[in-house]
């Protein structure tokens, strides 16, 4: 479950994409991490090279902090 404080920075991911990058804005759970990216990945480097974070909020800020 994300907390009200991620879906908030989801939304200003989400109005970052749509100003900034075509709307492009990928988001990724997985076991053990969180990844986003203002890109498509095309493949498992792309994917590593994705902001991430242990939490959606961690890999949020990163993605917006270097954007």
């Amino acid at each position: 479950m994300i907390t009200d404080e991620e879906f908030q920075l989801f939304k200003v991911l989400v109005e970052r994409a749509d100003n900034s990058f075509d709307g492009h804005l990928t988001v990724m759970k997985f076991t053990t991490n969180w990844r986003v990216s203002f890109l498509a990945p095309g493949d498992r480097d792309d994917v590593h090279d994705m902001h991430e974070g242990k939490t959606l909020g961690e890999a949020a800020r990163k993605a917006l902090d270097q954007v």
